[in-house]
């Protein structure tokens, strides 16, 4: 039983990593987009681009706060042993 939970804790951290470099690679992708392009785009654009920054970014934010969740939930459980 106590090896089935670690091994599910193990798998659920795996199926977060993905999208959270999936997400951080986008935000920062977008970041140099607008550093790069900012003085030819219109405002709209500009505005649009820091929005999906700013989603990007939250959900990469989220995936890693249910890794650290995760990860911790992992040692707690194993320090019983």
């Amino acid at each position: 039983m106590k090896e089935e939970k670690i091994k599910s804790l193990k798998q659920e951290i795996k199926s977060h990593l993905l999208p959270l470099i999936l997400n951080g690679g986008m935000a920062i992708a977008q970041i140099l987009l607008l550093i790069g392009f900012s003085n030819s785009w219109e405002t709209l654009m500009i505005f649009g681009s820091a929005l999906m920054v700013f989603g990007f970014g939250l959900t990469a934010a989220v995936h890693a706060l249910e890794i650290s969740d995760i990860k911790q939930s992992l040692k707690s459980f194993t320090d019983g042993e």
